[in-house]
Order: C-alpha cells, then structure tokens, then sequence
C-alpha cells in the first residue's frame, strides 16, 4: 500500500487487484499486503455514463472480476483523503484485521514460550559472564548489514535481559511484559493496560533495540517521567555493559552531545525535537560559510560533525504514543530566540492596545466567532482604533496596530485564567488543553503572549522570534524505526500508519480488567451536573470508596473542590505541574475516601495502589466531569480505575454547556435543555449522540493534521527552491 496521501475528487476511484484472490471471491476483507495497486481513475463505474476506456483497456473477464479485483470510493464527505486510510477503514473492521492480530499473536507467544524455555541455561553464570553474553550478542548482530534472523537476536536479548531484570529487580516478567517488549522492538505500537509494568516493558525493549541499533532513543511525556524511568532500569543497562543517559531541560549542553553517544537516551520527548532544531542551526551556520571551511577545520584541528548532538536517528520508542504522535502533533516544535533589542515604547504598544480593546463594543467594532474563536474588527472599529493611536501619540510598533488590538480582544474574550494560561511568579505560564499539564518554557506567538500579560497586569517581557522549526510528524519520521506503547491507541491505526509507518498490537492484560463503566449522565448545565457530581461524591465517600474526579482544567478542578468543601470535606487538587510532589499525591489517591481532584493528564504514569480496606469498597472510582473531543483521552481518564486486575469504575458527567458540545454542536446542547428535567437531569440518553459528535470531531482534527503537514512540506520545497538559486 502507499503510505503518502493522494488529493483525491469524488469521482476517483481506486482499483486494486489481489495478488492471491481466494477460490470464492472475496469473501471478507483481505489484508493490504494482498493488495497490488493498479491505478487511480475517474470512471471506473460505467453506469455513470463515463467512457471507461482505461477500465475497458484492462481487459479483465467478467468471470475474474468479483474474484481478482475490488475497486473502492472515497466517500463525498471525505474526498480529499489519504489513500491509505480509505483502505485501513475499509479493512480495519473486517476478518482480515482480526485474522492478522491472530497470527502476530501466534508468534509473539511462541517467542515469548522461546525465552521462558532458554532462561534456565543462565542462571549459573556470573555476572561478568552474563554481560559477556549480551556484548557477543551485540557484536553477532552489527556484524552482517541486515540480519535476515532479527527475531531469533531479539529473542536471545529478550532471554538475558529478563534474567538481568530479576537479578536487579528481584522479580520475573510476567508474559504480556515480554510480548510487549518484543511486539514494541519490531517496531509496533503497543496498547497495554494501565499498571501493567509499562517502565520494565520499554526498559526492555530499549535493551532489544541496542542490540542493533547504535542508538536508542526512548521519549516520554515529561521531564520528571524520564528521569525517574531511566533512574529505574539503570542498573539493568549497567550489568549488561549498555551505557544510558537521562536529558533533562537543565542539561548543559557538553552534557546532552555525551548523552547522545549512549547506547540509550532516555529525555521528554520535546527535548528530542528541540535538541534537534539546534543541531539544524549549526548545520545552517556551518554551510554559510563555504570558502576556505575545510582549510579552517584541518588547521584547527576541529571536527563540525563533533559539534552535533544528535549523530544518528535509528529507533525512538515513545510512550504514551498515542498522546505524543497524534494529539500533540497539531502543534509544531518551534525553536525560538531573543528577539533584536525592544525598547520601552515597543513593549508599551501592547499595554496601550489592551487600553484600546476595553473601549470598543461587540457587534459595532467587532465581529466574533465563538465556533471558530476568530475575531475581525469592522469598519468601525479600525477607524475607533487609529483615532486611539492618534489620541495615544508616538508608538514603536513590530507589527500592524490593528494586529495589537485583535490580540487583546483574543486573549480577553478567548483566554481564560486557569483553564488556558496560569499565573505563577508573575509569568505567564500556558496549560496544554490536550494533557492539562502546565508547560514554563511554552510561550504564544505573534505578540498573543504579550497580550495576556498586557491583560493580567504583568510585566511585559520581549517577543521571541522563530528560529526553527519542525512538524512532529516530520521530525519523528527522521527515524528508521517508530515504537512504543500507550494505553489508548486502538481506533487510530490509520493515521498512525500513514504518517510514521508503524502498525498496534493490542496486548491482553496480565489480569483480566474488572473495571465498571457506568452509563453517562446527561444534563442541562455545568450548575446541575456540578451539583451531581457533589452528591455522587458524597455517597460514594460513606463507603468509604477512593474517588478521583478528572477534570477538563485547573478553573474547573477549583470550583469542583470549592463545592465539595462547601460540605466539610476534604479533597486534593493536583494542578498538572509534572513533578515528583505530584506523583506521590496521586500514588496516594487508592487510600479509603480519599477524594482527588486533577486534570486529564496529571500524575499520569504513577500507580494509584489500593489498600485492602479501599478494594473491599469497591476500588478506585473514576467522576469524569466532562466528556472530550476525542474518545482516546476519555479513556484514558477511565483507565487509572481497575487497574492490575483491581476493582474499580467509572462514569461521566455530561452538560449541554460543556465546551464538546457548545463549541462543536450547539443544537445537541439545544435538545439536552429540552428534555431536562426540574433538577436539570435529561430524561433521555444522548450518548450515540456524543459518539458521532466526538467522530465527527477527530475525522476534522486529522484534516487539519493532514493540512499541516502538506503546508509543511510546501515550506520546505520553497526553502530549497530559494537556497537552489
């Protein structure tokens, strides 16, 4: 199959032939290595009226037709799509999937059965000798240029690096951990339970990976999760002579070009793409000057390539890939700089334009936009705002003024405190809408930034300018292999093949799940569903039952706590500020009545363990207080309930004014209202409702995905055409 897009018109179609057509036709759908591509053409459908003439100069009997050929049509809805995800939807749902899962499963378990049979001829050898073992191993497999038997060195890797796991760690692997491993170091995403020992798994499949690859790169979400997973798996490198290092946003940077020489560098992922953009600018520097460079270099006695960090792209092994891959991917990684020097007048322009905003109407001076959060100025309101900038006098100004005031109107209607920005130490600091986490070294661009401090009253600090920049689809298909794991990824098979190439493997967990997934509830208002959720709460605590309730953002975690305090009782909120404070008070959250109260993301990647007391309660309960845009997070948030076989539910809370729904169908919040009852509570369910909303949601969300990264590649080729000349 192709995996770059096609700009397709209704009217295409695409004919593909089978390379192996079964006796009886085509029975279910087959798998897309089964497929040759023939061509793409308009017309195909001769009822239609079209000639047919390219249909009819393949001169394929009727009798082959329905056995050897199947022809498919992107539907009107979508008809500038992927190629590939026309036929992954197609055969997704259908036998083909299922029967190869069920033969990737056959073999990871026969491998897995493999490792267990081996693992007893290591257990007399020293410690020495055990890392001898995995050294010869190494050495074995970068000796031809492509291993044919890749599977068969994994396999033999995965046997000592389990025995070094239990001399360090003091306990054996349990079989999805080693199928994971080695599902995740041929190359595949997997999906594994929450608290089913993701740390050993990747620790692990890095060790496979090292094997081959001269470097191994393993990304997290944050800082703090990369330095404690690293600090984890350590000793088990070290007994097995594989050299690690940890990148953290305080490494200098003779520190980060040393780490990258490691067999395996364990960083956040963003750091991965920025350390990247620097070696980019060094690249950029290094070809500007071209006479006399490399008389300088051998007089010198210096090295360019030296002064790279990264030397290589051979695997990156991605947790959380799910998160990291595809709903973070919207935002490119920009490499910014201190912009040319800004005097007071330059900086006061944005004080002045917030000045300025307060002063003009809605609907007179401008126009908003509350789907789109545009907002456009009218006639009226340029010609109010140039008046002010007479009236204001003499401003230094980077930027139109109209572009200065728009930006206040933004950051004052669109921009809310807690929820999309906080304040901590007289910076703004922005919170990420996907992950709620809270970022300090992220600022907006354009003057937007300035404009919300202009707004909170805070010093207003220079604009940065963009020095570089990078997709992260672009920058992860640097690499020769794309891995990892995450919780959530079954449901984006597609986009996942076709923007890294890297197929899901769903794993079973060790113990089957026995979390409860109550029905939604549906109400007419954030006030009513807020006072639901209170009594929920309340009930659920005489147990007494430990409850995590998850919230959209920080604003909406403070009055949910101010609410249940109103109560007498008491509740923790964690804020997204990814540290080691955070972990223990979500490691805490199993503890009977314990009520917690943290945005999507927080704490992520820490065990919520349940005492004997809070099992018998009926485990970790899970109040989502709002459903997302996209069904993977809400199962994400669902997922830190009934983990390790544990008891455990969960359930959301759904308002028709809740941002799903009044930014994306306003008429459904319409009809919630409507069937409400006098406590606000609708009288019917709406959630096939919600899931074709939600659907509707994520097919636009890999659009503008898709956008993005062909706007990208258009960038590109304009820079290359502009360096050419």
């Amino acid at each position: 199959m192709p995996g770059s897009p096609h700009d397709v018109g209704d009217s295409h179609h695409f004919l593909y032939r089978l390379k192996n057509s079964p006796a009886n036709g085509l029975k279910f759908p087959p798998n897309l290595s089964q497929l040759q591509p023939i061509f793409c053409c308009c017309g195909l459908d001769r009822s239609s009226g079209c000639s047919g003439q390219r249909f009819d100069s393949l001169q394929i009997p009727a009798s082959r037709w329905a056995a050897n050929y199947i022809v498919l049509q992107p539907s009107p809805q979508h008809s500038i799509q992927p190629l590939y995800l026309i036929m992954s939807r197609f055969f997704s749902s259908g036998r083909a999937r299922q029967y190869q899962l069920e033969q990737i499963h056959k073999q990871l378990d026969a491998r897995v059965q493999w490792v267990r049979q081996h693992k007893n001829s290591l257990i007399g050898l020293s410690d020495q000798q055990l890392k001898q073992r995995f050294e010869s191993l190494r050495l074995e497999s970068r000796q031809v240029e492509k291993n044919p038997g890749f599977d068969s060195v994994f396999d033999r890797a995965a046997t000592i690096g389990c025995e070094a796991i239990f001399r360090i760690m003091g306990f054996r692997l349990h079989d999805v951990q080693i199928k994971g491993a080695l599902a995740t170091a041929n190359g595949s995403i997997i999906q594994m339970n929450t608290g089913e020992g993701k740390t050993m798994v990747c620790g692990l499949a890095s060790l496979l990976r090292s094997v081959k690859d001269n470097s191994v790169h393993v990304a997290t979400t944050n800082a703090y999760l990369a330095e404690r997973d690293h600090e984890s798996v350590r000793p088990i490198f070290e007994l097995l002579g594989t050299t690690s290092a940890f990148i953290g946003p305080d490494s200098q940077p003779a520190e980060v070009r040393k780490s990258y020489r490691r067999n395996i560098t364990y960083a956040p992922g963003y750091m991965f793409g920025f350390d990247y953009l620097r070696d980019q600018l060094l690249v950029r520097d290094y070809e500007s000057v071209t006479l006399g460079r490399d008389v300088l270099s051998k007089i010198n006695g210096t090295n360019f390539s030296h002064q790279l960090s990264q030397t290589s792209h051979n695997c990156i092994i991605v947790d959380e890939a799910d998160s990291v891959l595809i709903d973070e991917s919207t935002t490119p990684l920009l490499l910014s700089g201190p912009a040319k020097s800004t005097n007071e007048s330059a900086l006061s322009a944005y004080i002045k334009a917030h000045q300025t905003s307060i002063t003009l109407q809605t609907d007179q001076d401008f126009l908003i936009d509350e789907a789109k959060k545009t907002i456009e100025l009218t006639d009226q309101g340029l010609e109010s705002i140039h008046h002010a900038l007479n009236q204001i006098g003499q401003l230094q100004l980077c930027q139109p003024w109209s572009k200065y005031v728009t930006n206040a109107l933004y950051a004052e209607r669109f921009l809310v405190r807690d929820e999309d920005y906080v304040v901590d130490d007289d910076k703004i600091k922005l919170v990420d809408q996907n992950t709620g986490r809270i970022f300090d070294d992220r600022s907006l661009r354009a003057g937007l930034h300035q404009a919300i401090e202009a707004k909170e009253e805070l010093p207003i600090n220079p604009p940065n300018s963009t020095m570089a920049r990078v997709t992260r689809q672009r920058f992860f298909q640097l690499y020769d292999v794309v891995c990892g794991m995450t919780g959530t990824a079954v449901g984006s098979e597609a986009e996942l093949k076709h923007f890294y190439n890297v197929d899901i493997v769903p794993l079973q967990p060790n113990k089957k799940c026995r979390r409860i997934e109550l029905a939604d509830r549906f109400f007419d208002s954030w006030d009513s569903k807020l006072r639901a959720i209170v009594e929920e709460v309340l009930q659920r605590r005489n147990n007494p039952q430990p409850i995590l309730i998850g919230t959209r953002t920080i604003r909406e975690s403070l009055r949910i706590k101010e609410a249940i305090h109103q109560h007498g009782v008491d509740c923790q909120v964690l804020n997204g500020m990814q540290d080691q404070t955070e972990a223990e008070l979500v490691s805490e959250a199993g503890s009977p009545g314990k009520i917690t109260i943290a945005t999507n993301m927080a704490g992520r990647g820490t065990d919520i363990k349940l005492s004997d007391e809070a099992k018998a309660a009926g485990g970790l309960h899970v109040i989502g207080s709002q459903r997302f845009e996209s069904r993977r997070v809400d199962r994400q948030l669902a997922g830190r309930a009934a983990r390790q076989g544990d008891p455990g539910s969960c359930q959301f809370f759904i308002a028709a004014d809740d941002p799903v729904i009044k930014d994306y169908s306003p008429l459904l919040g319409k009809r919630m209202v409507a069937c409400a009852d006098a406590n606000g509570r609708c009288r019917r369910d709406f959630t096939q409702e919600l899931i074709n909303l939600q659907n509707q949601i994520e097919s636009t969300s890999f659009q503008r995905r898709l956008k993005l990264v062909q706007q990208e590649g258009w960038l590109d080729n304009v820079r290359k055409t502009m360096v050419g000349q």
